[in-house]
């Protein structure tokens, strides 16, 4: 069985030194929506508490909107009708079994700063992954071909600087 930290390219000192770098950039980079400082092990927990949920309901890249199952528009309705309606189809949504994308994935662990934090730490491993500054883990993960071992990996590699990197 392979190592799997060193078959994470996550990790590779190339992408792990250019994100704590970033870590370090930004004084407000581990302050939640709180405004109170969100520790490194609350972080890595969070990602972890992520991959488990992910590895538990199914991942998947992205959802698709031509379910046969939802109805059209019934223009005749009241807009208190329709936005009842909507509700039901967005709480259903939300709380669908499975297969969810890393973004539901995360909302699933219920957490709001520390989300805010992970993204991120996420952010920036992918950010320095691809070289590009303006990256976002969660488009990232959405991209064709994408696969649950790449989006695994980049979570283990976020708990690690997290824990590693993080403030206590």
């Amino acid at each position: 069985m392979p190592d799997t930290l060193a078959a994470n390219p996550f990790t590779a000192d190339a992408v792990t030194r250019p994100a704590v770098e970033k870590t370090g950039r930004r004084p407000d980079f581990w302050i939640g929506y709180s405004g109170e400082t969100i520790t490194g092990p609350e972080v890595a927990d969070f990602l972890d508490a992520t991959r488990v949920v992910l590895e538990k309901t199914g991942w998947t890249r992205s959802y698709t909107d031509n379910d046969p199952e939802i109805p059209e528009p019934d223009e005749s309705l009241s807009i208190k009708a329709m936005l009842l309606t909507l509700w039901r189809y967005a709480r259903e949504a939300l709380g669908q079994e499975g297969p969810l994308t890393l973004t539901y994935g995360m909302y699933r662990v219920d957490n709001n700063d520390a989300k805010r934090v992970a993204d991120r730490v996420l952010d920036a491993l992918v950010a320095a992954y691809t070289g590009t500054p303006t990256a976002q883990a969660t488009a990232w993960a959405e991209r064709k071909n994408r696969t649950w071992g790449e989006v695994r990996d980049l979570l283990t590699a976020g708990v690690d600087l997290a824990r590693t990197h993080g403030p206590r």
